[in-house]
């Protein structure tokens, strides 16, 4: 996760900005003009450009990526937009997998731990992530456990458990396989004879 986490001064615009995102077309580049050609000229409405391009819904250069133009589909909006915010903020969701349902001033305390900031901009960092999550569908996004997989974890569904006092064999335990692999670097010509001459004497010196 980027601990240069973007945010905006006031999130009273957040919402209103996805959702006439969701209704425009996809533009070549999403800047400040675009921005003012939805209705949106305040100076604090730009932090969103820095947000979508922190999301992956923006390249660097403010061009949409897939992502974005999965997002404006009606169809698949909240749900795009929860996969990029787990996505983005990986490090919180490590820390606390239901990071969207923690407490503005829980929020706060991460960010301000994690990135170093003041209590001002941490609190900011706070409240719009919490105002992203909550035009989200996190429901709808699978979760991967963080914790690592144990060899009894790994086991296969049809494997039964050992009976009590029954041990595998020390044979058993210690099958294995060996495999072997030739490279052969071939001469550059186009002379089919030579190729037939090399694997024949590979065949006859491994033919047992």
């Amino acid at each position: 996760m980027d601990i240069n986490v973007p945010y905006m001064p006031s999130v009273k615009n957040l919402s209103a900005i996805l959702e006439k995102v969701q209704h425009a077309a996809v533009p070549e580049a999403f800047g400040h003009d675009f921005l003012r050609d939805l209705g949106f000229t305040s100076s604090n409405d730009r932090s969103i450009i820095k947000i979508f391009k922190y999301l992956g819904l923006l390249d660097s250069s403010g061009r949409p990526q897939s992502a974005y133009r999965d997002f404006v589909d009606h169809t698949k909006t909240k749900r795009i937009l929860a996969e990029r915010v787990r996505a983005s903020f990986d490090d919180l969701y490590v820390s606390n997998k239901k990071a969207h349902e923690m407490s503005v001033g829980d929020l706060k305390g991460w960010f301000k731990s994690k990135t170093g900031k003041g209590e001002a901009v941490a609190e900011k960092m706070a409240t719009t992530f919490k105002k992203l999550a909550s035009n989200a569908d996190f429901s709808a996004v699978r979760t991967t456990d963080t914790k690592p997989k144990t060899p009894k974890d790994e086991k296969t569904k049809d494997e039964k458990p050992e009976e009590d006092g029954k041990r595998k064999t020390d044979a058993e335990v210690g099958k294995f396989g060996m495999v072997y692999r030739f490279e052969i670097h071939l001469p550059d010509t186009q002379n089919v004879d030579t190729f037939r001459a090399i694997f024949k004497a590979m065949r006859e010196e491994l033919t047992p």
